[in-house]
């Protein structure tokens, strides 16, 4: 291993050499925990897996894994270092997605990251027609975690983020309401009490619920809903994945208590219906958290169809 070497040294010896593939195999071992699984995943030698994270190594003073008679982990360092290396490589990613789009379609990349209950409900209501009106703006959309939008929005990894209003505004930028939202108690049309009007809470203690995700605002609704009684039946399976929720509470017959903008489509098409049994937790709404200042056309042209005339009247905060 190299002798440690200063900040600014070590960051231009990385620009000379300009490691990315040997960055993306030790990004693949990193997730595969074998030198073996990343060579064929990344279709090279596993010498040149071997070669390249000894390298990298080698050139940052640090030893990013393990080896061991089972395969190999990942050191202290290493948890710490690898998901710099995936957002390097994300970076180059997005980068190369720029080019290709520039040069062959002109277009420009509106960068959006929502959290899950914007994506089906904020954003389903509104990409569609956006796209359809400007064919020439491609809207990249990642899913992110509410609790990481302040840090994105710090790095400036995106244009505009889906969110609930964040409990500190960054500087120079501001939110803007677009929509409520409240939780309901949904369930598959099948379930027992679809359709009831005289669902009780001994009958809700009864059923199999499913276990929200740590942290979210419906553990402590379900925990106030069963205020005094034992907790009822729960399906441990806490995921913020809409896909696999909604697979759970169909094949499982369970009832969750969520956000209504979650499930806005599987409630409009009748695939999940709302439990009628009435709950006091409010939700902030959803809204965009945007820069103050124009960043271009794109950016404009969205806000200007999500938030739409009452835009002008709206106040930020």
């Amino acid at each position: 291993m190299s002798a440690p070497v200063p900040h600014a040294q070590l960051f231009q010896r990385l620009l000379l050499k300009g490691r990315l593939r040997q960055l993306q195999m030790v990004a693949g071992v990193a997730r595969s925990g074998s030198m073996q699984a990343a060579a064929r995943a990344l279709s090279v030698s596993q010498p040149a897996v071997t070669k390249a994270v000894a390298e990298i190594e080698e050139d940052i003073g640090i030893a990013l894994f393990d080896r061991h008679a089972r395969g190999i982990r990942l050191t202290r360092a290493g948890h710490e270092l690898v998901p710099l290396i995936e957002r390097i490589l994300e970076a180059t990613d997005l980068f190369a997605q720029g080019v290709a789009v520039q040069r062959d379609t002109g277009s420009t990349i509106l960068r959006v990251a929502s959290v899950a209950a914007g994506i089906s409900g904020l954003l389903a209501t509104h990409a569609p027609a956006f796209c359809r009106a400007y064919p020439d703006i491609v809207l990249r959309v990642d899913e992110a975690d509410g609790r990481q939008i302040l840090n994105l929005a710090a790095r400036d990894e995106y244009d505009i983020f889906v969110c609930r209003p964040p409990e500190t505004i960054p500087e120079g930028w501001i939110f803007s309401e677009v929509e409520g939202d409240e939780h309901a108690l949904v369930a598959a049309a099948t379930h027992p009490l679809a359709g009831r009007h005289d669902v009780s809470l001994e009958a809700l203690h009864a059923c199999s619920w499913l276990m929200p995700p740590a942290g979210v605002p419906a553990e402590r609704l379900m925990a106030d809903l069963f205020d005094g009684r034992p907790p009822p039946h729960i399906v441990q399976l806490p995921s913020r994945s809409r896909t696999l929720n909604r697979a759970a509470i169909q094949e499982l017959g369970l009832v969750s208590a969520a956000p209504i903008s979650i499930y806005r489509a599987e409630l409009t098409n009748k695939t999940l219906v709302r439990i009628n049994f009435p709950l006091s937790s409010a939700l902030p709404p959803l809204g965009l958290l945007h820069p103050a200042h124009s960043k271009g056309t794109a950016m404009d042209r969205f806000l200007s169809r999500v938030l739409g005339p009452a835009r002008k009247n709206r106040q930020p905060r």
